[in-house]
């Protein structure tokens, strides 16, 4: 069966990555668009599974290659075997910066070349730019880790994300008067800043705005760094998971205070804060369907 093909790591399905998805449904001429992708490597924006149910919206079918399978191809391979061999493409839409095949030897140029010898229409979709810069992960990748969580979630199109597993904590903040569900998160996402933010919060049977923290508790320097929500209402019943966090606003850094009281008060203002930032913030949409993470 023909297919339209685009290629990517699409890291974040962000509004660059749609932008080029649907200007790909338009150039596939009403045959089959397919999106060719892999698992995540490295700190990334999504695990595979938000992301597969991202690109779904904008494709027929989304194919997940293994990296060992085709990290060794040679570009004429990889266009050969995989691009028409295995998924018999007809078009392929890619951007003008993209890169394929061993060493990431492949430009578009390379796909020009190979056109006619596979019978392949090649279309080159430029870029959106965003104030004067293409849009691109490795933008977002870096305002999430500077704490720019706003920055992030204007490139994305949707808030920045993160997602762990409910962990036994230490209870400390439960001690403080401010209960929290500690949370072991996918490894392979990209960490924010150390801080708190202001975000929503959801899980198999509901959702709630929250405060988030991640940090090394330099409170308490006996204990372990931590990653946790505390949800500005009670949750109707418990919260399992995967829970995910949607960050909306960075409030403040985390930092070390003189006892347990003047960090009660702070998290205190950080409530007030946070109810603010997120007053009139929309419920995002889920990332996960799955009860479980994988």
């Amino acid at each position: 069966m023909p297919r339209a093909v685009v290629v990517g790591r699409f890291d974040g399905v962000h509004r660059g990555h749609q932008h080029l998805l649907t200007a790909a449904r338009r150039l596939a001429g009403g045959i089959p668009l397919a999106v060719y992708t892999f698992p995540p490597r490295g700190p990334s924006l999504l695990t595979l599974e938000a992301k597969e149910q991202l690109l779904q919206a904008y494709a027929d079918e989304v194919i997940v290659a293994p990296w060992e399978r085709v990290q060794d191809l040679s570009p004429e391979a990889f266009v050969g075997d995989e691009l028409v061999g295995r998924l018999g493409a007809t078009v392929v839409v890619a951007g003008p910066d993209h890169r394929f095949g061993r060493g990431r030897a492949g430009t578009l140029a390379t796909l020009e070349r190979l056109a006619p010898t596979w019978g392949l229409s090649v279309h080159a979709v430029e870029p959106l730019r965003v104030e004067g810069s293409p849009v691109s992960s490795a933008r977002i990748r870096s305002l999430i880790a500077q704490g720019d969580v706003e920055g992030a979630g204007t490139l994305l199109g949707r808030p920045a994300w993160l997602v762990g597993a409910p962990t036994p904590g230490a209870k400390l903040a439960r001690k403080l008067g401010y209960p929290t569900v500690n949370l072991a998160l996918a490894p392979e996402l990209v960490r924010p800043r150390p801080g708190v933010y202001a975000a929503w919060a959801q899980w198999p049977t509901g959702d709630g705005k929250s405060l988030f923290y991640i940090g090394d508790r330099p409170t308490f320097p006996d204990f372990p760094p931590s990653a946790e929500v505390h949800l500005l209402a009670p949750p109707v019943g418990e919260v399992d998971g995967p829970v995910e966090v949607h960050l909306v606003r960075f409030l403040r850094p985390d930092q070390r205070f003189e006892n347990e009281r003047t960090l009660a008060e702070q998290i205190g203002r950080d409530r007030k804060q946070g109810e603010g930032a997120l007053r009139g913030s929309p419920v995002p949409q889920r990332l996960l369907r799955r009860p479980r993470l994988r």
